[in-house]
This record gives C-alpha cells, sequence and structure tokens, in this order.
C-alpha cells in the first residue's frame, strides 16, 4: 500500500495531465472556429455557455464547488456583467 502523500502525488499528475489536453483541445476547436475573431456580443454568449457546458459535467461541478467551500479558487469576481446568457438547446 502506497502512503497517502504518493496517492495525492499521482492523482495531482494524472488531473494536471488531462487538464492539459483537454485545453489543448479546446484550443484547437476555438482556433478551428476563429472564436477570436467574434464579435464582443459573441464572445460574451461564448463565456455563458462555455461556463454551461463545464458545469454540466458532474465532476467538475462536484469538484469546483468543493474548491470554492474550501476557498481554494482565486479571489475573482463571477460572472462576468458583460456576458450573456443565450441557451442553444441541449
Amino acid at each position: 500500500m502506497r502512503s497517502p502523500q504518493q496517492h495525492f502525488s499521482e492523482l495531482e499528475a494524472i488531473l494536471k495531465r488531462y487538464a492539459e489536453a483537454l485545453e489543448v483541445e479546446i484550443r484547437t476547436l476555438q482556433q478551428s472556429d476563429e472564436t477570436a475573431q467574434w464579435s464582443s456580443a459573441w464572445k460574451q454568449v461564448y463565456n455563458w455557455n462555455f461556463a454551461k457546458a463545464f458545469a454540466r459535467q458532474k465532476v467538475f461541478r462536484n469538484w469546483a464547488a468543493d474548491a470554492a467551500a474550501w476557498k481554494l479558487l482565486p479571489q475573482r469576481n463571477y460572472p462576468n456583467q458583460g456576458n450573456r446568457q443565450v441557451d442553444f438547446g441541449d
């Protein structure tokens, strides 16, 4: 049996590996769809829909709630007042 520290080191490595891969895939999609060229209004819609898609995934929603409750997240004002809710359906 491994120590708790070894377990958490491996857990962090797993999360880091998948987070990096997820970011690469999302950035590739953004580049292929040229989201940087979208109007400010569409970027505001994008931010809301991106957050909704992220929060829809139960594991992210649960882990984010835990991190927020333990005050592990950086202090920021959420959501950006310029972001707009436009739902494209499920």
